[in-house]
């Protein structure tokens, strides 16, 4: 049996195979063993988070330009593959070549966020890769690490032989060819490592001892005595970003991911100086792209794609200089391809009437206001350039141009809180509410979400305690318990076990690793997924290890010397401690584009900043494009018939996430199809009753409405080029505009069986009484005949027979458009099959 074939009979297995089969659009496949170096992209957690994630598709792209280099994607399994990987011994697998983890030259790990640590030991063990560092041996991968969470890697620092800190673009090109640099002149692991260290930004934790200093209770990192690394690790930046590539061509999920839609990233780091924002310092200093490349990108990647949302991505996207220029440019390019806008991570400053304007011009997409706290002082503490009066101002815009959904974000527990602070979060809903009958004649939906603060390393706020586990769930309590009587306000809390756990390994030393490896084995996966979490197994892990976890979340000296100090962000220690002072005082600090760049002197990066930035150049949105025509503007509209088959990685995918495959093939190729009115607006295009997941379709059908004329040869070639492995389209045929529907066009529906397939010989002979251990076809359609005459499936049941000259076990049912049969119950009484559907 092929490795291909083992690992789809884990299918049956699992509740979402999809997330393994590979086979998406735009995925890049090459033939490994013509590979000068492959590297697998690993995300510590499940697909559709990964998938979301833009580090991995900038890597992805970068490196799969080199044509002698191939870089393939790996996710942490959910539980139910993890089991049947251990029950069956297969090892952990890349979705492009499905290529053993252990048998790459380098993994490449993506840490995001603490929480997903106990995944990163799933994915190593399943890989076949010893955990720590020190027992792996010279044909092992190298383990590297690179993220925000790298800037405190003591927690993990036993698990990895390598961390890289700062832009990635260019620096893991770079590390890719040292390595293999310094396999082929023969140096041993150890001195390969050594060799490693002298790029700037890695670290090789190999290469420093920690333990504690003076009266510290936290373990200090410095360099070995013998041959030790540099100190500190200074942080890469990425050289050009303003006219940096950005991928377009980006992998196309055939599971929906959390974040499915073209994102462009507009600008990396913040200007802003929130105090308790670690990627302030961690992406300084504040860079933009160039506005022409952004709406050019953004526009070219919808129509590669297929997707029919593109967002403009940075940590504070309001602070892009160029932010209503180009947003109307760019929803120049998109609206005559039925694409919407969306923008992440806004301030209300940022939101101007006329922005709001353009991106509701196609579809109204997620309104979101981050308010961090609920009164003017306290956004003074932790720095939020936001008052009152710009969230009221911003809600007005938006429920004046019909959105009735508001997301708000806050925290609780910040220094210095006080219940009148939190008082305030319940009566800013109050007032949103309030505001939005007063604009729009009914009350908004208030979607209001609350965190908990923790303080975090390169921060003002590192030194800060976090505030326990009891006054955090008091004042969680006291919030919904004010908003139980506003039916329209929803009330979203962070679990707080999730919140101290992640506090604890933000600020945490070489200690804790023993304390993740105890609580892995003892069960710990998917700790920031509310029921995968299990907050006792932590418990128990720190008292085993005799670490006490409250220690780590106590308030620390500003003198004192800390775990990640040998990580260098470029934000100095001086500017944070300044910084905490302000806060205590309810004092401001200008953003980098306020002030004249260095004024705050809380950086090395001053001769960085280019504060000088290019205009959008006119019709940079269109791309030269024509519009389409999508049958909205006048004209017939045609009903056309698709039939199209479906099979490999896409019969593994659910119904929903077909129709989202489908429609996107079309978009992608260009194939107008009419789309409905409304606040929403969809394709027109309807489909058949869904297949049971696994089962392969060679004639499934379904039917659109096309605006005017339509070239039936170049649309189904250009469906064809555009489809994912496993789609493919037979035909199009455009109905008369009085024929009935597809549903009342069919008559009945045929399913079929290869009695041949050795797998179906194979459930045939187990069940056979004949004794024979491997019937031939022959006999096996003998077999089924036999059953057949014995069965009975009803009044509602298929008419079931054997085609003698295709020795194929067939199954045909009058259709009902209401109810969907179940041809994999039949084909189970029959043969004897656990998952029928997963081999017919």
């Amino acid at each position: 049996m092929s490795e291909r074939n083992a690992i789809e009979r884990l299918f049956p297995r699992v509740e979402k195979p999809g997330r393994y089969t590979g086979g998406e659009w735009n995925a890049v496949r090459k033939e490994p063993e013509r590979a000068e170096a492959r590297i697998a992209l690993a995300f510590p957690d499940v697909y559709e988070i990964g998938m979301s994630y833009l580090g991995q598709k900038i890597l992805y792209e970068r490196l799969n330009e080199r044509p002698e280099w191939a870089a393939e994607r790996v996710f942490a399994p959910w539980p139910d593959m993890e089991e049947a990987l251990r029950a069956t011994g297969t090892p952990l697998f890349s979705l492009e070549n499905r290529t053993p983890l252990r048998d790459f030259d380098i993994v490449g790990f993506s840490l995001l966020y603490e929480l997903n640590y106990s995944n990163v030991l799933t994915i190593l063990d399943l890989g076949g890769i010893p955990l720590e560092a020190a027992g792996r041996g010279e044909t092992d991968p190298l383990v590297i690490a690179g993220g925000p969470a790298v800037f405190n890697p003591e927690p993990v620092a036993e698990f990895f032989d390598a961390f890289f800190a700062g832009d990635g673009e260019e620096a893991f090109a770079e590390i890719v060819e040292h390595w293999l640099a310094s396999g082929r002149k023969g140096l041993r692991r150890a001195e390969r490592l050594r060799s490693l260290a002298d790029l700037k930004g890695v670290y090789i934790p190999a290469l420093y001892e920690a333990g504690p200093v003076g009266a510290s209770a936290l373990h200090i990192v410095r360099p070995r005595p013998e041959g030790g690394g540099p100190y500190p690790i200074m942080k890469r930046l990425v050289s050009g970003f303003a006219r940096s590539p950005f991928p377009a061509d980006i992998v196309v999920p055939n599971v929906q991911s959390v974040f499915d839609r073209v994102a462009v990233e507009v600008a990396r780091g913040c200007p802003q100086k929130c105090r308790f924002c670690q990627a302030t310092s961690l992406y300084a200093p504040y860079r933009v792209k160039d506005p022409g490349a952004v709406t050019a990108t953004a526009v070219r990647s919808v129509e590669r794609t297929g997707y029919e949302d593109a967002s403009l991505f940075s940590l504070s996207v309001g602070d892009y200089p160029y932010l209503s220029e180009t947003v109307e440019t760019l929803m120049t390019g998109l609206e005559s391809r039925r694409a919407s806008l969306s923008l992440s991570s806004l301030r209300p400053k940022g939101l101007s009437a006329r922005i709001i304007r353009e991106i509701s011009r196609v579809r109204k997409t997620g309104f979101t206001l981050v308010a961090e706290a609920g009164t003017d002082r306290l956004r003074r503490v932790i720095n939020k350039d936001v008052t009152d009066s710009d969230l009221m101002e911003a809600a007005a815009n938006a429920f004046r141009e019909g959105w009735r959904l508001l997301k708000i974000y806050v925290m609780i527990g910040l220094p210095t809180e006080t219940l009148e602070d939190v008082e305030a979060i319940a009566g800013l809903a109050e007032r949103l509410t309030f505001l939005g009958r007063e604009t729009s004649g009914g009350a908004p939906q208030i979607n209001l979400s609350v965190s908990s603060f923790i303080p975090k390393p390169h921060t003002p706020f590192q030194w800060a305690a976090m505030d326990p586990a009891d006054v955090l769930l008091e004042k969680q309590r006291f919030l919904r318990d004010r908003l139980a009587r506003r039916r329209n306000v929803k009330v979203k809390v962070h679990p707080i076990e999730n919140s101290l756990l992640e506090g604890v390994f933000s600020r945490g030393d070489r200690r804790l690793g023993s304390v993740l490896l105890r609580a892995w084995k003892l069960g710990a996966r998917f700790d920031s997924w509310g029921d995968k979490f299990r907050f006792d197994v932590w418990q128990q892990a720190f008292r085993e290890e005799g670490v006490d976890p409250e220690s780590y979340l106590a308030a620390l000296d500003l003198e004192a010397v800390l775990p990640w100090d040998h990580m260098d962000t470029g934000m100095t220690r001086e500017f944070f401690r300044r910084e905490n002072d302000r806060a205590l005082k309810a004092e401001t600090t200008p953003s980098c584009l306020d002030e004249s760049c260095g004024a705050c002197r809380g950086c090395g990066w001053i001769k960085q900043v280019d504060k000088t930035f290019p205009p959008v150049p006119t019709g940079a949105g269109s791309n030269g494009a024509e519009e389409r025509n999508d049958g909205r503007r006048g004209g017939e509209l045609l009903r056309v018939e698709a039939v199209y088959i479906k099979e490999g990685p896409i019969r593994y995918i659910g119904h929903n996430d077909l129709i989202n495959t489908i429609q996107r093939t079309f978009r992608r190729a260009g194939v107008a199809v009419a789309y409905s009115e409304g606040f929403h607006p969809k394709m027109r295009m309807s489909f058949l009753p869904p297949l049971a997941l696994g089962m392969e379709g060679r004639d499934e059908r379904l039917e659109f409405r096309a605006g005017g004329p339509l070239d039936i040869a170049a649309a189904l070639a250009s469906l064809n080029a555009c489809s994912p492995e496993g789609l493919r389209f037979r035909s199009l045929d455009v109905k008369d505009q009085d024929s009935v529907s597809l549903s009342r066009r069919l008559r009945g529906l045929v399913y079929g069986v290869d009695l041949a397939d050795p797998r179906i010989v194979a459930a045939v002979s187990r069940s056979s009484a004949s004794g024979e251990r491997t019937l031939t076809g022959d006999k096996a359609a003998d077999f089924v005949r036999a059953r057949i005459a014995a069965s009975d499936f009803g009044p509602d049941g298929p008419v079931v027979e054997v085609a003698p000259s295709a020795n194929r076990l067939l199954l045909k049912y009058s259709f009902n458009p209401q109810k969907a049969p179940r041809p994999q119950d039949a084909v189970s009484s029959l043969l004897g099959l656990a998952d029928p559907a997963f081999v017919i």
